[in-house]
């Protein structure tokens, strides 16, 4: 071992939105209700095709896999709410389902069966949370989310089904008090007492800066946050496991709101099977098309790196891609994916549609709906290299002596989180003009053969705040801050996919584990940076002794703030990640291989006062709870040396020729990536122009760029739609142009 690696070791010392009334016609159902009825189905055979998001997976019955009933199954995640989702800042009225006093409003039925996993675990609850405005704030302005809890009785988590009905709660704190009390709103004895499940609601507050609370009128960490629940204006009816200690998944069936004589049977019966579809390549994306048939409610997509049966769809042997309502204006699904790396493109991708009725109730039967396309113009996504000894000395030295510098890294394409590549996460990306400004990052990820992962990051963000020295990791999220997310298995060796990615909805240990790092800067009042915290966790309980983020033993690092945001490189010794007694390290792929690993990206944003006001994900994959469900990040390669050199410790080969290269997305609306290579350093110049030769944007202007390929980031917010020019000049007299569609 070299005296830099000696050094590197020494060194060691993160309800149915527009929900119809199941009785409705489909013209009814398009009327734009926006509250509900007496009656409505969340879910039988499947979710109601107008809910906007049932964010759980259809599965068969776990106690009779084989008699084709169908169930939600939600399984469990620290801190996670899944379930039937209405529009965030807008709600749904649900104002005449719920009465003034005890036994005045509508019953929520269902069928629930709870793996005895959750047995004696705190904080599992069948919750409602209204709406938000997503601007959490202390001062009392923000409209946070409040909760409506129903905790499972442990009697209930047995792994047995159990049918249930419940009435709804008074609609305020004084009325639910009065009744658990045996009176009304007004103090008058109820006719009836309280129904014992009825009882068990209770309003649990809402989220807020600084925690969580029980519901208190004017309380929230001393300021007016804790208001009533919002009927008028209802969220979401989910499970909800508000806890880190471990738990089972909880599957739900029949779930509606009605009254003892509702009529649930139409709920049940399937539509006619699905007709033909088109699968075609749509330049860097495939696109799956067919003719809308009036007699169905909607359509289910999946995709497979297999040719799909109908037992795949009844069994989960197919990823969902995208479901389709029957009054969607375009009966078609885009599938935008990266291959991991250059050996997967062109591999067929193969793909199913299902009808659905417009009550949810699928059928499997695809004979007719099914195709494939190999498209060799599908982009790969970013890789981690390997680093040689020279470059991983070079990288780490750097990180000792305090330079901030991405000299080291090799020469390959970096991951990119911006507009153009980002999903939103529990918070949501900012839009508009000065989006990129707000929160976006440049970041080079690499891994050498003595076990460190290296990043190197470039973050804008306009408005920089970052915790004070000695924060506690565990509230980073709430600041500026950089996530890393990855596991230590390929994900093809335990029934995952280079399409598909991790099969974990919640973090795995051992041979399987994933884990969260989170890098933020440390800074004194005046906001002077102090100093880089890293810290990880791992879920459940282990690599760092608990859920909770604890700092990374023997990490390094060296930060600044820059005009536009702040910039980084760590050094992280993965051995200081997991826990020895518990996981398997990860290990590198041969000089000639590669191996495909569940990784993500993410940035949390805080502008002003409070707390976290933005969260993008670097993964195409990640949305809303990216954070503790590992599926949800992307299959991303980490590639010996030799797949990109003809020769082991060299530096990656550099491009022979210039290139500029096809926007991407495009059309787009409103920003794009546009990538470009040089052969050597040179003056570039990429200018964008209208259809009558106008200049409009100058995104390079004549700056010396180092060899390689760049890619550039064009916001066309303030350009109308329309078809417009690009034009790469470089080199001594090397000049390209392509064109672009802006469609807004």
């Amino acid at each position: 071992m070299n005296t830099s690696a000696t050094n590197r070791f020494g060194f060691m010392a993160v309800l149915m939105l527009v929900m119809a009334a199941f009785v409705a016609a489909p013209s009814q159902a398009q009327s734009g209700l926006t509250e509900l009825g007496d009656d409505f189905i969340f879910f039988f055979d499947g979710p109601n095709v107008l809910i906007p998001e049932a964010s759980a997976p259809i599965v068969a019955d776990p106690l009779d896999p084989t008699s084709g009933n169908r169930v939600h199954k939600y399984d469990y995640g620290n801190w996670s709410e899944n379930g039937y989702r209405f529009v965030r800042a807008a709600g749904l009225d649900m104002t005449q389902n719920v009465g003034a006093s005890g036994g005045e409003g509508d019953t929520l039925y269902l069928k629930l069966l709870v793996d005895p996993a959750n047995a004696g675990m705190p904080g599992v609850f069948l919750t409602m949370f209204d709406k938000t405005d997503d601007n959490p704030s202390n001062d009392g302005s923000a409209d946070l989310m409040n909760r409506l809890h129903w905790p499972i009785p442990e009697a209930l988590r047995n792994g047995q089904w159990h049918d249930l009905a419940i009435p709804l709660p008074p609609a305020t704190v004084a009325g639910l008090d009065a009744a658990k009390a045996g009176n009304d709103i007004d103090g008058n004895p109820l006719a009836t007492p309280l129904d014992d499940n009825a009882a068990l609601w209770y309003y649990g507050g809402a989220w807020s800066v600084g925690g969580f609370g029980v519901w208190a009128p004017g309380e929230c960490n001393g300021a007016a946050c804790f208001g009533e629940f919002e009927w008028d204006a209802v969220y979401s009816l989910t499970v909800f496991f508000d806890n880190n200690t471990g738990g089972g998944p909880i599957y739900l069936d029949d779930v509606y709101i009605g009254g003892p004589g509702t009529d649930v049977s139409a709920a049940s019966s399937a539509p006619e099977a699905m007709g033909a579809i088109t699968v075609a390549a749509d330049g860097a994306m495939n696109k799956v098309s067919w003719t809308h048939n009036d007699a169905l409610g909607g359509y289910n997509v999946y995709t497979s790196e297999d040719p799909i049966t109908s037992d795949d769809i009844l069994n989960g042997g197919a990823s969902l891609l995208g479901s389709v309502a029957y009054n969607a204006a375009d009966f078609s699904v885009s599938h935008a994916l990266e291959v991991p790396f250059e050996t997967f493109a062109g591999s067929p991708l193969h793909y199913a549609v299902t009808s659905k009725s417009f009550f949810g109730v699928e059928n499997p039967d695809i004979s007719a709906s099914t195709g494939s396309i190999a498209n060799p113009d599908l982009p790969v996504a970013p890789f981690i290299s390997i680093l040689t000894d020279d470059e991983a000395n070079t990288i780490f030295d750097n990180v000792a002596g305090g330079v901030l510098s991405d000299a080291g890294f090799p020469d390959t394409p970096p991951f990119m989180i911006d507009p153009s590549h980002w999903r939103d996460g529990d918070s949501p990306a900012p839009t508009g003009d000065g989006a990129a400004a707000d929160i976006s990052a440049m970041a080079k990820v690499a891994i050498d053969d003595y076990g460190f992962m290296y990043v190197y990051a470039e973050v804008a963000d306009d408005v920089a705040g970052f915790p004070g020295a000695n924060a506690d990791g565990g509230g980073t999220w709430n600041f500026d801050s950089f996530e890393i997310f990855l596991g230590n298995y390929d994900v093809r060796d335990i029934g995952g996919s280079v399409l598909e990615g991790s099969p974990h909805s919640q973090y795995g240990r051992g041979a399987e584990a994933d884990f969260q790092l989170r890098v933020a800067l440390e800074s004194d009042e005046a906001g002077n940076v102090l100093g880089i915290g890293i810290w990880a966790h791992a879920d459940p309980a282990g690599a760092t002794g608990s859920t909770a983020a604890g700092p990374v033993q023997g990490a390094g690092g060296v930060a600044a703030k820059t005009d536009t945001g702040y910039k980084f490189l760590v050094a992280i010794p993965l051995e200081s990640v997991y826990d020895p007694s518990a996981d398997e390290p990860l290990t590198l792929p041969a000089a000639n291989d590669l191996k495909v690993i569940p990784f993500n990206l993410a940035i949390n944003d805080k502008d002003a006062g409070g707390g976290r006001e933005a969260q993008v994900n670097w993964s195409l994959n990640a949305s809303a709870g990216a954070w503790n469900n590992p599926s949800k990040w992307q299959p991303t390669a980490i590639v010996g040396r030799a797949l990109l050199t003809d020769t082991e410790d060299v530096e990656a080969a550099l491009p022979v020729e210039f290139a500029l290269e096809q926007n991407y997305p495009n059309p787009f609306n409103p920003t794009t990536s546009i990538a470009f290579t040089i052969p050597n350093a040179t003056p570039v110049q990429l200018d964008v122009f209208n259809v009558l030769g106008q200049r409009v944007a100058t995104l390079v202007n004549g700056q010396t760029m180092p060899a390689g390929q760049h890619t550039v980031s064009f916001d066309a917010s303030d350009l109308t739609s329309g078809m417009y020019i690009y034009r790469l000049q470089a080199g001594t007299g090397f000049s390209q142009t392509r064109t672009m569609m802006l469609l807004k």
